[in-house]
């Protein structure tokens, strides 16, 4: 388990330094950030942990930023 997650890990990493490569450094930093959604919805989700105020309004400034970014 260790093993796939490590491979994950730098996967993940190798994508996003290509992305850096086609988009600005800025923007690509930015949607990465979009990992913490993922992340607090996988733990409510099968983890079942809180989904509660704190974790809300985390969720909706990132969202608002990644609006921000594709309007903008």
């Amino acid at each position: 388990m260790a093993m796939l997650g490590g491979v994950a890990s730098i996967g993940a990493y190798a994508i996003a330094l290509w992305a850096m490569t086609r988009a600005p450094v800025a923007s690509v930093a930015a949607l990465r950030e979009t990992s913490v959604l993922f992340a607090a919805l996988f733990g409510s989700w099968l983890l079942k942990e809180k989904f509660g105020l704190q974790r809300a309004l985390g969720t909706a400034v990132i969202v608002a930023g990644v609006m921000a970014l594709r309007l903008g």
